[in-house]
């Protein structure tokens, strides 16, 4: 004599193995990057720019390196860049563009070790320069 959850459980055994022979495991295919990578990419090698680290949106990319570019070359008739010229108009561009907080280091040999905000954190180089440029948190200030 069967026991009483016996025949439900060979049913419940028939179905998951009917369904394992319905699932077919095909390898995704693979897909080219995005059109804005793929975009943002040609325009970094184009202005000569190499992408060290990224945790910012591909607009906000372009327009760093964009920006750089743009201040770089007007300031071609000197024999190099004031690297406090450039991280101060960089800092004042993202600012006015995106809201305070940005921070921004240039120079040709640094450390660093930053907290940023989510989508806020690109790090790339030209030339012989680096630069790092960052957004953090600001939180309004409560009078007690």
């Amino acid at each position: 004599m069967e026991r009483p959850g016996e025949e439900i459980r060979r049913r419940r055994i028939r179905r998951a193995e009917k369904q394992k022979e319905v699932i077919v495991c095909r390898p995704r295919p693979i897909l080219p990057p995005p059109f804005r990578e793929v975009n943002l990419a040609a325009i970094a090698i184009d202005l000569n720019i190499r992408l060290r680290s990224a945790d910012m949106p591909a607009v906000m990319q372009d327009r760093a390196f964009r920006c750089t570019r743009a201040l770089l070359d007007s300031n071609s008739d000197q024999k190099k860049p004031s690297p406090t010229h450039l991280a101060m108009a960089l800092k004042k561009e993202f600012d006015s563009r995106y809201g305070p907080a940005w921070h921004c280091i240039v120079g040709k040999s640094f450390g660093s070790f930053v907290t940023h905000s989510s989508g806020g954190f690109v790090y790339y180089s030209v030339e012989k320069l680096s630069f790092l440029l960052f957004k953090t948190q600001v939180r309004p200030i409560k009078n007690r």
